[in-house]
């Protein structure tokens, strides 16, 4: 292959403190050949003075005067990458010995699979080592290997898992997927993922590739207030399209136990058993998928085509749409508005929305500008 082999992509933004730790751990991987390419978006500390300093010819350094977020670098550097692979790492965090090689070599040993992930280990600001069960979220990376469709249907009952920054992706999935969606803050790495999955398989490594620096309040998936609504709001953005161009063989494989559909199916009644999996119960998202369930539910019921099949397969009519949309209760507050004081209506929706999270708001995807 003429050029590099891995494209490392990194979007720094106010890491002066990190970012020489983390630009020190990917030179010094063992497997060399690659292009190292870094955006600044828009720093206000020395981060851009500190990479500056860094003359490896590896380095393509884009120092860029104004903020514009993480999507946007990150897709930007997308583009300019030339590798047969991808690997991002996070300007705070540090790649551990050995990561490129065993990506590499798994991946050009298993060229049916698209992407390759690891675990993480965990360091505070001053870099010393944390426990994974000082930290919250320290074991939501430690999974096992599932097919596609298993991790399909992982990712429709319980959400994401996989470490972003220890991810390395073939090049050509990026060029196919389109990158990220720069509408998402909280979640893009999800919605990428989601993407992906209808496509292609991954692998997660057994071992930690990276160490994940946890920096409580300033990381940016941390649990404040804003971030645990745009998240919500976020999940329901994503599952509004979680079916979209899934190939049917895949969706039926995923979701066997629950669907009446086999493979001969119309392509109208897999759609409505599509619908139908967000009215099963779900301890987290069960208010926006039954609230995604019945937008989609009521477009089926004015189709007339849709409309035969709910009835005569599922029983499915106008009626019966009205008896769920009465028990469904997403929209209207516990109490009248007109009694409560409008501070005390915002902790209270806020406490039930961090309630229903739980620990859904995964720490993988951190610089968000």
């Amino acid at each position: 292959m003429i050029g590099p082999f891995v494209s490392v992509v990194m979007p720094s933004y106010n890491h002066e403190k990190f970012v020489a730790g983390a630009i020190e751990s990917v030179l010094s991987q063992s497997f060399e050949n690659f292009e190292f390419l870094i955006s600044d978006d828009g720093s206000k500390d020395g981060t851009q003075a500190i990479i500056s300093k860094f003359t490896d010819p590896r380095i393509k350094f884009l120092a860029n005067p104004v903020n514009r977020g993480a999507c946007v670098v990150h897709n930007e550097l997308l583009d300019l990458a030339q590798g047969k692979y991808v690997a991002l790492i996070n300007s705070d965090d540090m790649w551990r010995p050995g990561k490129l090689a065993s990506q590499v070599a798994y991946l050009e040993a298993n060229p049916s699979v698209g992407g390759h992930f690891g675990r993480a280990g965990y360091i505070d600001k001053d870099g010393n080592s944390l426990s994974k069960g000082a930290v919250a979220f320290g074991r939501v990376f430690d999974q096992p290997n599932r097919t596609q469709a298993e991790w399909i249907r992982f990712f429709f009952d319980v959400g994401n898992c996989l470490c972003h920054p220890t991810s390395m992706i073939r090049r050509e999935c990026y060029v196919e997927l389109g990158g990220y969606n720069n509408r998402m803050r909280q979640l893009p790495d999800y919605d990428l993922w989601v993407r992906f999955l209808k496509k292609y398989s991954l692998h997660i490594a057994d071992e930690p590739l990276i160490d994940f620096r946890v920096l409580p309040g300033e990381n940016a998936s941390a649990h404040t207030s804003e971030n645990s609504i745009r998240t919500i709001n976020e999940h329901y953005l994503i599952a509004a399209h979680f079916f979209d161009g899934m190939d049917a063989d895949l969706f039926i494989e995923a979701f066997k136990d629950r669907v009446k559909s086999d493979r001969n199916a119309s392509r109208e009644q897999i759609v409505i058993e599509q619908t139908l999996q967000y009215f099963v119960h779900n301890q987290w998202l069960g208010g926006v998928y039954k609230a995604v369930g019945l937008q989609r539910l009521f477009n089926h019921l004015c189709d007339p085509a849709q409309r035969e099949i709910l009835l005569n397969v599922y029983g499915i009519d106008d009626r019966e749409f009205q008896k769920m949309s009465a028990h469904f209760d997403a929209f209207r507050p516990n109490v009248p508005l007109s009694t409560v004081p409008d501070h005390q209506i915002k902790e209270e929706f806020l406490k039930r929305v961090k309630l229903r999270l739980g620990r859904r708001v995964r720490m993988g995807w951190k610089n968000r500008h």
